[in-house]
């Protein structure tokens, strides 16, 4: 498994690392800034300890420091992938600090690297909202009924997959990608997680489970109606069709990612863009 974090995260650190370390993978990899303060990796090893002495059968956990490197304008993108290249296996499951994850995560663990299947990825239950109020919840609350009953789910950022079909379709580009929360047009939609998808699916399986795998206790970045216009125009540049794109509108109640869609495709038609012109 592998995780970055950083000192902001301690809170999350604190509610969710025992449920990675209870899953049964042979390491843990904490990615941490190799700057970070001596203080902040005395607390993740009391943590650690702590986890150790309340649960057995608790994976090992690695602290790995890293470096900041100039050729990478999204630094988050390298701490994830030096955390792939360490990592003493090539299956690895890999999420965020603020997920609080459970044992469906084994079922992408146990399908990637076999059947052409080159990442597996799992459901997330957000509960919190940059559209800030409960409706959304409840909302939510009645997509995850619909998933399990229609089976319809989507790519996220809590996934399995194998590391020798990544190294493989990943291109250098990746250096070029900049941090989401930072940026306008495509560049706020394509995370680094969503870069590796989109090559990785050029040439092997990526499966997209409907098995809700963790509980994600951060802010969503989609819900900013920016976002999901833009993620509109995204969704038409993948290949996916209107019905796809109004039942991820529905699931997730983003209806100005419908509006971008329709925007971008009138764009198209026009000669204002080109598809596929994304990244």
């Amino acid at each position: 498994m592998v995780v970055p974090t950083r000192d902001a995260d301690l809170l999350y650190i604190k509610h969710n690392l025992h449920t990675y370390l209870r899953i049964g993978a042979d390491e843990m990899i904490l990615c941490i800034d190799e700057d970070s303060n001596q203080t902040f990796i005395d607390e993740l090893n009391s943590i650690y300890d702590g986890i150790k002495k309340k649960y057995s059968n608790v994976s090992e956990l690695k602290i790995l420091k890293v470096e900041k490197r100039s050729d990478y304008n999204f630094h988050q993108a390298w701490v994830r992938r030096k955390g792939f290249l360490t990592a003493k296996n090539d299956v690895i499951l890999t999420g965020d600090i603020d997920l609080h994850i459970n044992k469906k995560v084994l079922k992408a663990v146990d399908i990637v690297g076999k059947n052409n299947v080159g990442l597996a990825s799992l459901q997330k239950f957000q509960l919190q909202s940059n559209l800030n109020n409960s409706f959304t919840t409840v909302w939510r609350v009645f997509y995850l009924t619909f998933m399990r009953t229609f089976y319809h789910s989507v790519f996220t950022g809590l996934y399995a997959m194998y590391r020798p079909y990544w190294l493989e379709t990943e291109d250098e580009k990746i250096k070029e990608l900049k941090n989401p929360k930072f940026t306008k047009g495509f560049e706020s939609v394509i995370g680094e997680d969503t870069y590796l998808r989109d090559f990785m699916e050029k040439k092997y399986k990526c499966v997209y489970l409907r098995d809700t795998g963790a509980i994600d206790f951060g802010i969503a970045l989609h819900d900013d109606k920016r976002v999901q216009f833009t993620m509109g125009r995204y969704y038409l540049h993948n290949d996916r069709v209107l019905w796809q794109v109004l039942i991820a509108a529905f699931a997730y109640y983003h209806p100005d990612s419908i509006v971008g869609y329709f925007y971008e495709k009138n764009k198209i038609k026009k000669g204002l863009a080109k598809l596929h012109d994304v990244v």
